[in-house]
């Protein structure tokens, strides 16, 4: 086009084109001056971006780690991710983006949770060679570049170890979040809100066998229509539910048909899903999935969904997270991302067509260095502020 031309067009019409573009395009856009820095975070704008249908609202992250983190077992709290170098996965356009976090100053970044175009990490303050260093919690917004630290959450004092559990729930029509954390020692369930900008203490927590268990993947707990944080345990087929309400927590086992892995909980369009690799024996795995639905009544009943085909390998099976795809309209495919932790090879099941399809390379992929891998799915949103 004629630059001549594009500098007459009114301010409506360029918003309009600039909305088909996809979102981390633009947001690399508004570093080319003021004026459209402001035009892209005009109300307009915003309005015209969330309705175009072209556009991608959930992307899916990349991430990867020295094997010698991923594999450290003897560590508490959730694991460390390096997500400066990682990359979204656009399904709408099958393309890949990069996506930075430098913006945030710490060296040590903990991802706990993604949710709502937000993002819950915990860091260590100050330098590495430190080894009393403050520990915190925070919430940012890779779309804007935004982050700030919550308050300390231990009566105010300062904190030296991580949390053993981290959790935010995000509020997609108000932009309210909270966020529940369980302390060092096991002894207090604390929840953050955004609204009072404060703390509330529980005495309450799980017991060692019901504790949630992250399978070092930040989406391990899901919240339902009754404001219940649903959490997979170290149990198997162990479910803990926390009620924000009432700070107090519920645990019990769910029954699942066979032999079966370790269970990962993934919320897709409403549904609560218990994603397991069927096992031939005990310490044998097969190369099936079984997919299984948890009731929203009581959160007590699954359901099996249809016999799932054969798709990945029986070695991408040994160790693999997996996370929710979700598509702008009914139209497009939905389904879940399957991640190797050995390979970073990746796989994504549809649940309405029931078919697998192979997602294309990622282009930092490791291939010659040891790394383990992960993913999770995150929603770029400009209209929402930590």
């Amino acid at each position: 086009m004629d630059p001549d031309l594009w500098g007459t067009l009114p301010e409506p019409l360029i918003e309009l084109i600039l909305a088909y573009l996809p979102l981390p395009k633009l947001l690399q856009m508004r570093s080319l001056c003021r004026k459209w820095n402001c035009l892209l975070q005009s109300p307009n704008f915003l309005d015209a971006q969330r309705r175009t249908a072209a556009q991608c609202h959930f992307y899916v992250v990349t991430v990867s780690e020295p094997a010698f983190s991923a594999f450290s077992y003897y560590q508490k709290g959730p694991e460390l991710h390096y997500l400066r170098s990682s990359s979204l996965y656009c399904h709408t356009s099958q393309t890949w983006f990069n996506l930075s976090l430098n913006f945030l100053p710490f060296s040590d970044l903990y991802v706990t949770s993604v949710g709502g175009g937000l993002i819950c990490f915990v860091a260590y303050m100050g330098k590495s060679n430190v080894t009393t260093r403050e520990v915190v919690i925070g919430i940012a917004n890779p779309a804007t570049r935004t982050w700030r630290l919550l308050p300390r959450w231990e009566d105010n004092t300062v904190c030296r170890n991580l949390p053993n559990f981290v959790a935010m729930v995000v509020d997609n029509f108000t932009r309210q979040y909270r966020v529940v954390a369980i302390d060092y020692d096991k002894t207090c369930t604390y929840m953050y809100s955004s609204v009072s900008m404060s703390w509330a203490e529980s005495k309450d927590v799980p017991t060692q066998h019901n504790f949630p268990y992250y399978d070092r993947t930040p989406s391990q707990a899901v919240v339902t229509s009754t404001n219940k944080l649903v959490c997979t345990t170290q149990c198997k087929s162990g479910v803990s539910i926390y009620d924000m309400d009432t700070g107090l927590w519920d645990s019990y086992e769910v029954h699942l048909p066979g032999m079966h892995s370790n269970v990962h909980l993934v919320q897709h369009r409403g549904r609560i899903l218990m994603i397991s690799r069927i096992m031939k024996a005990k310490y044998e795995g097969s190369d099936r999935v079984q997919i299984s639905e948890l009731e929203r009544k009581d959160l007590r009943v699954t359901k099996a969904l249809d016999e799932v085909p054969v798709g990945p390998s029986k070695h991408f099976l040994d160790h693999f997270k997996v996370c929710d795809i979700v598509g702008p309209n009914d139209d497009s495919q939905h389904g879940m991302c399957f991640v190797s932790v050995i390979t970073g090879e990746r796989w994504v099941y549809d649940l309405e067509g029931r078919f697998w399809r192979i997602m294309p390379s990622w282009p930092r992929a490791r291939s010659k260095s040891m790394a383990a891998y992960g993913g999770f799915s995150i929603q770029l949103r400009v209209d929402i502020q930590p």
